[in-house]
């Protein structure tokens, strides 16, 4: 299992990471242990590379992290 395949369950587990997450989502990635390439590829919400990524052709697990709330 990838790093952003364990980030993506951690977000809808964890309460906490998720709101953290909200506040300040780079920031989040980071220090969960995922590469600057990797962040930067959720943020930028290419959608071929994160199904790629992920093995999830639905897409299902990576909605909250494809989609940060903008401020």
């Amino acid at each position: 299992m990838s790093n952003v395949q364990k980030f993506a369950q951690a977000l809808a587990t964890d309460a906490a990471l998720l709101e953290a997450y909200n506040a300040s989502p780079e920031k989040v990635m980071l220090e969960y242990g995922l590469t600057k390439e990797e962040v930067n590829m959720i943020l930028s919400g290419d959608m071929s590379a994160l199904k790629k990524q992920l093995g999830d052709q639905e897409m299902k697990s990576f909605v909250v992290i494809a989609t940060p709330s903008e401020k």
